[in-house]
């Protein structure tokens, strides 16, 4: 069995309709009518910005530190039982302070204690990003690298931005990403996915990043996949993801094939698997089943993952040599 690398799902966005529900319940906060289908799903919707109003309407429910504790060692277990061995997860410290009130090193202590007591009990290792949300405005983004500094944390190593790509272009928020860097944090950028290549050019071009979140529309550009060649720049890929947001009408006309067969860096990752009805095992036996990966493939996949995670070195060497012995 291949040894899975994930580097891309949103915390909030990890957790079950069963979890929201039991979150819920206990914070005395009811979810919003129709979020959850009667057969315990998340409700379809029909475009972007509609899924994002789902995703904040069940994180609403999520108040209290050891709800981020109970939702984050749900997931790595979770994600153990499929053979992944390292996850990094983006927790929006915005969203958990405006939710609960609470300030968000309460929140990071919990989510760290829960990837402790995961490596303990299932030997998986984890790490946050904290994630920016860009509709929420620069001053907000800055206001979360700067909490490196501010609220140092040792489970901390990434600063990402996501959010309403459209809406708000990559380069307003340049000196974050700058923040964010300077502070020694690795940096990823959601992009390519509701813009085309001109919003992964622009981050490129702005931003001290050495990953982009999904990417996946730089095939449309040849020039562009050249450069994410050239400068090694990570490409975060979100198959199942991208099919039901309607960034791509079916796996037949997704790009990853191509995207790897051309060179590029790139990791299988499942963003928000419950609204999405996937898991990382899922993402790595679709890239086999619909676009034909050899398990020699997988492992090459999980080793680039591997190399541009934001992990420290001696936990990179560790990773590698788990999924190189399959153990």
């Amino acid at each position: 069995m291949v040894k899975k690398i994930e580097l891309h799902n949103h915390l909030e966005g990890t957790a079950a309709p069963s979890l929201i529900q039991e979150v819920g319940d206990r914070n005395g906060v009811k979810i919003k009518d129709g979020l959850v289908s009667k057969d315990g799903k998340y409700f379809v919707w029909n475009d972007f910005m509609q899924f994002l109003d789902a995703y904040e309407q069940a994180s609403l429910v999520i108040k209290q530190p050891h709800d981020y504790h109970d939702i984050t060692y749900s997931y790595l277990k979770q994600c153990a039982l499929e053979d992944v061995i390292y996850v990094e997860t983006m927790y929006s410290p915005e969203h958990a302070e405006q939710a609960s009130g609470i300030p968000s090193h309460e929140h990071l202590a919990a989510i760290s204690d829960a990837i402790y007591s995961a490596e303990k009990d299932f030997g998986i290792i984890g790490r946050i990003i904290n994630v920016a949300v860009r509709h929420y405005g620069i001053q907000a983004c800055e206001g979360v690298a700067l909490l490196a500094q501010t609220e140092p944390n040792d489970y901390v190593v990434g600063y990402g931005l996501a959010g309403d790509e459209a809406g708000f272009p990559p380069a307003q928020f340049k000196r974050a990403f700058d923040i964010a860097h300077d502070a020694g944090l690795g940096c990823t950028v959601h992009a390519g996915e509701m813009v085309g290549p001109s919003g992964i050019i622009e981050a490129l071009d702005n931003l001290k990043v050495s990953r982009i979140g999904h990417g996946v529309r730089a095939i449309e550009d040849s020039e562009l996949m050249a450069r994410l060649k050239n400068e090694n720049i990570h490409l975060e890929v979100c198959p199942t993801s991208n099919i039901a947001l309607s960034v791509y009408p079916n796996y037949e006309a997704h790009p990853l094939r191509k995207l790897y067969d051309y060179g590029l860096n790139l990791s299988l990752n499942s963003d928000d698997p419950p609204y999405f009805h996937c898991t990382v095992g899922s993402e790595y036996e679709i890239a086999k089943s619909k676009f034909n990966f050899t398990d020699d493939e997988l492992k090459k996949v999980s080793l680039m993952a591997i190399e541009s995670s934001f992990a420290d070195q001696q936990t990179k060497d560790k990773l590698k040599q788990r999924v190189i012995n399959d153990n």
